[in-house]
């Protein structure tokens, strides 16, 4: 970066802030490109965080890049300036990109799993609370929510833990930019999930080497009621082995389960955190699933050995949840609303599914196999083709229909899954006929 980073610091911001305008303009940064994170740009050009921030801020004011949720900051699409591009050939470009008519991808929520009414009135009670507006939240988050929740998990995923173990943020990425630098003894890092990007980049900007060597790394990131995209569910017996290979390796687990709940056939699996007695586990988990994507409220449950670290530096950093809704929710969970929105969603989900299934076996008939899963949201279609799962997800994608690709790969069918949250029920005729068309044509 060409900058002369000696000019008055009042201007840093705009010479980070064209630079950055050019390169976009120049397709030198095409469309979708990830930006540097603003924390690893600031450590490249020696400037405070701030000034990036603000750098970032103005470039997305302006609609050169754009700020996506637990991921980052992506360039959007802008005009060509180099003439090599004639107009015509930019109109092509901006055309390649199909249109999405269904996204079976999506963990949207639907338009009816969320009581916005009964929301609204524990939101107006907390916002009545005046006093305890006027202060800022408590860094930890604050002591009755963490109460109520330590009471919630104990009792429903059988963790060990109290209030003091608990911590609030908005997200998981706020989360583990807590946790990073109390385990920076720690070298590296394997996720479950090696396409993670929202995890991956917060402990590469940390300094860990993120490796796919489960067996040798330090830190293991697992996901384990989600342990694919499919929705499959780590069984009892691996559990118990992967926590007995981490003691012996003096590896640290960090357990994300974000959706423990979603199960259709079974019960919720004990959590990692459980059966390891809370010891060398860190234990994530958030609302947004079970709520509404925009309730931004999550939590980490820190193992004893990290308390001492994180009490030392605890006043140091912000709470980045809102104090309104911790207050909210807290009332929320006491008053028992969490629990009978799971039943909500579990039936709400489960007939989306059936019916997203039924559809699929009246056009595929004999065709195709459709199933569900453990994930309540899914369905399977292995459909008898030639067509390997990422040609037919690929070819689905270039009609418009967003699909699961199954890593397992047969040569008697193309298995591709499909999530029942965003697309309304009576859109799955159409989409199931042209996901037939798609694989016959």
């Amino acid at each position: 970066m060409n900058l002369d980073l000696q000019s008055s610091k009042s201007t840093r911001y705009l010479q980070v802030y064209d630079y950055y305008k050019e390169l976009i303009l120049t397709r030198k940064l095409p469309e979708n490109t990830k930006m540097p994170s603003i924390r690893r740009c600031a450590q490249q050009l020696g400037l405070s965080r701030t000034t990036i921030e603000t750098a970032y801020l103005c470039l997305a004011a302006d609609g050169y890049i754009i700020s996506r949720p637990q991921s980052g900051y992506y360039v959007t699409k802008r005009p060509v300036v180099s003439s090599t591009v004639s107009s015509k050939n930019r109109d092509n470009i901006h055309n390649s990109t199909p249109e999405i008519l269904y996204n079976f991808t999506s963990n949207n929520a639907d338009a009816d799993s969320f009581d916005f009414n009964l929301w609204r009135r524990y939101i107006k009670s907390a916002l009545r609370q005046d006093k305890r507006l006027l202060t800022y939240g408590e860094p930890q988050g604050e002591w009755e929510l963490r109460e109520t929740i330590c009471n919630y998990v104990i009792g429903k995923r059988n963790a060990v833990c109290t209030p003091d173990n608990i911590i609030i943020g908005a997200g998981s990425q706020s989360l583990l930019n807590i946790l990073c630098p109390l385990i920076k003894d720690k070298q590296s890092v394997a996720f479950q999930d090696s396409k993670f990007a929202q995890g991956t980049v917060i402990f590469e900007d940390y300094g860990f080497q993120v490796t796919q060597d489960k067996e040798h790394a330090d830190i293991l990131y697992m996901t384990p009621s989600n342990m694919t995209s499919l929705g499959d569910v780590m069984p009892m017996e691996k559990r118990l082995s992967l926590l007995r290979d981490a003691v012996s390796h003096n590896r640290l687990i960090i357990e994300d389960d974000y959706n423990n709940e979603f199960r259709y056939f079974s019960k919720p699996r004990p959590c990692l955190q459980g059966l390891a007695g809370g010891e060398n586990v860190v234990y994530l988990s958030t609302f947004s699933k079970l709520l509404l994507p925009s309730i931004r409220l999550s939590f980490m449950i820190l193992p004893d050995e990290l308390l001492p670290l994180y009490q030392h530096k605890k006043a140091l950093y912000n709470q980045t949840a809102s104090k309104v809704e911790q207050l909210a929710l807290c009332q929320f969970l006491r008053d028992g609303h969490l629990e009978s929105q799971i039943r909500k969603l579990k039936r709400l989900y489960a007939g989306k599914a059936k019916a997203l299934a039924t559809e699929l076996e009246q056009t595929f008939k004999d065709q195709a196999e459709i199933y569900m899963g453990e994930s309540v949201t899914l369905v399977h279609l292995r459909i008898k083709s030639n067509l390997s799962n990422q040609e037919l997800k690929e070819r689905a994608v270039k009609k418009g229909i967003l699909v699961f690709a199954s890593p397992k790969e047969t040569k008697e069918y193309a298995h591709i899954a499909l999530s029942c949250c965003e697309v309304p029920t009576e859109e799955f005729h159409t989409a199931a006929s042209l996901l037939h068309e798609i694989a016959f044509s």
